[in-house]
């Protein structure tokens, strides 16, 4: 294993302050007259392509149906979602970003960006790049490795020093 135990668990220690502190930028550069940093995350999920599955989306968000309908329903209210039934499963719905959602996505990113632009006034450009590959890295690895492994096989491996 290349990476001991220590580092893990700093690693982990490390990204849910990451997690916290991203939380707060979010609500600092969100638009109080737009959609809050929940629906935010659902727009730009389904900006990721022209149309997503509800079904998709819902995996992907890690909510169930009827969590994900609320909020597809808030942002077609809006005029950010539009939803149509799928062409060959009438029981599915494909979810599109409009004009107004796509716009409000760009508009977002312009904001969050300008606010992480001015935190890290003292960074160079080559050290957020490098902080931008470690954490694609890392997400693409987690990614991977999370979707190889079949759902309820998973052991969680047995701390050193203990036996089964």
């Amino acid at each position: 294993m290349a990476v001991n135990q220590q580092t893990a668990e700093e690693l982990i220690t490390e990204v849910f302050r990451l997690q916290r502190e991203l939380r707060c930028v979010a609500q600092r550069s969100t638009d109080p007259r737009g959609p809050g940093t929940a629906l935010q995350a659902v727009l730009r999920l389904i900006g990721e392509q022209p149309e997503i599955r509800a079904t998709e989306l819902a995996q992907k968000l890690g909510i169930g149906a009827a969590g994900l309908s609320r909020h597809i329903s808030e942002l077609v209210d809006m005029g950010y979602v539009c939803r149509r039934p799928h062409p060959e499963d009438g029981r599915a719905y494909l979810i599109s970003l409009t004009p107004a959602g796509s716009r409000a996505v760009a508009e977002e990113m312009r904001r969050r960006s300008a606010l992480l632009q001015e935190m890290l006034a003292d960074w160079t450009n080559e050290e957020a790049s490098l902080a931008s590959g470690s954490l694609a890295k890392l997400t693409e690895t987690l990614h991977t490795s999370i979707r190889a492994m079949k759902p309820g096989t998973h052991q969680p491996p047995i701390p050193a020093g203990e036996k089964n």
